[in-house]
């Protein structure tokens, strides 16, 4: 695709996720997680639906940038 394709379409992405969320009720779990035992932090983490979200965010930022620098890179 091209630059100006992508340019249109995040920002487009980017405000329906921003609606959908925003129209979901808010799934904020109770506890104190500062006494959870590492394992169960990790299950914790890996198991909240709000957790994973964040997860899968971060996981596609990550893609999205090493594949912009490897393209970068490999221009010069």
């Amino acid at each position: 695709m091209q630059r100006k394709t992508w340019n249109r379409i995040i920002p487009a992405v980017a405000g329906l996720a921003a609606t959908i969320v925003a129209a979901l009720p808010a799934s904020a779990h109770e506890g104190h997680h500062e006494t959870l035992t590492v394992a169960e932090q990790v299950r914790h983490l890996f198991s909240q639906p709000d957790h994973l979200l964040a997860l899968a965010g971060l996981v596609v930022l990550a893609v999205i940038g090493t594949w912009q620098w490897r393209r970068a890179k490999a221009r010069k």
